[in-house]
């Protein structure tokens, strides 16, 4: 089996959100169907990530490293292979994955982090996810989609490249842009870059470390006074500046302004379709 299996046509499993005040999405994943383990639900990473722990028990074997780059900086990653992953009945075969310490990350959320289900997994699957419920439904692409409430919004989706395959939106911020973000929900609050920042005058206080993308990153608070996704819209906004977006721009090959993250999609039912490119709030 190389190709993504779903069956029935809709997989669905619960997820609960760990990390308090900066939570991240954890749901179960069976790896060689074996499991379940705790992953992060990422769409900010590229490929799959599997603990050191997991993938020692698992018997791995490496097949090469590489250098790759997280919020926190420059991170050694060993390469390997599954058999499968799998979410609920959605199962993809002979899947690349990446082999990093996640314990940090553990820490800080004060979870055990088994891995982190990147793109190269979710890229077959339209992902609903349901912050309400704690629920997340995949879903072959190819069906038409039935979520039995009219979409508060619906906008297209691009990737930014390759190496770091992150979807991408426009959006608006304090009556402004458009402004191009990510969609990430391995991201707590969302961030904004401090050239945005000061574009918009948003002042902003030091508050310490945080959660962006896994990694514990320094960040000062501030907040918008409105920010937009297509007809979605909240006021007084709470967002934090970060710095790390000069180093994720170079990795990526774009600007990005910002990232969008929990504390403004939690607000809503979100519907990844990546085959589709689009980004449906419900």
């Amino acid at each position: 089996m190389t190709a993504a299996t779903i069956s029935p046509s809709s997989a669905k499993v619960k997820f609960r959100l760990a990390g308090g005040a900066q939570p991240l999405i954890l749901i179960p994943v069976h790896v060689n169907d074996r499991g379940p383990f705790d992953f992060i639900l990422d769409t900010g990473a590229g490929t799959s990530l599997l603990a050191s722990d997991l993938a020692k028990e698992l018997e791995l074997k490496t097949i090469g490293s590489k250098e790759g780059q997280s919020a926190g900086g420059k991170v050694s990653v060993s390469l390997a292979k599954v058999d499968s992953l799998a979410v609920g009945e959605a199962k993809l075969g002979d899947v690349d994955v990446g082999i990093v310490d996640l314990s940090q990350i553990g820490k800080t959320i004060g979870a055990r982090i088994d891995g982190d289900l990147g793109y190269n997994f979710l890229k077959h699957f339209r992902v609903a996810i349901d912050y309400r419920d704690c629920k997340i439904r995949l879903d072959d692409p190819k069906l038409v989609e039935s979520f039995g409430r009219r979409a508060k919004t619906e906008v297209p989706i691009r990737l930014a490249g390759p190496a770091k395959p992150l979807v991408l939106v426009d959006v608006h911020a304090n009556g402004r842009g458009p402004f191009q973000f990510a969609i990430d929900t391995g991201t707590s609050t969302t961030a904004i870059s401090p050239e945005f920042a000061k574009q918009l005058g948003v002042q902003s206080s030091p508050v310490g470390a945080g959660t962006t993308g896994g990694a514990p990153v320094d960040f000062s608070a501030g907040m918008l006074e409105s920010f937009q996704l297509g007809g979605a819209k909240i006021d007084n906004m709470p967002v934090v500046v970060a710095d790390f977006f000069t180093t994720l721009n170079a990795t990526i090959g774009a600007k990005l302004d910002g990232i969008v993250g929990y504390n403004f999609l939690r607000n809503y039912k979100v519907v990844i379709d990546y085959p589709g490119e689009t980004l449906t709030l419900f």
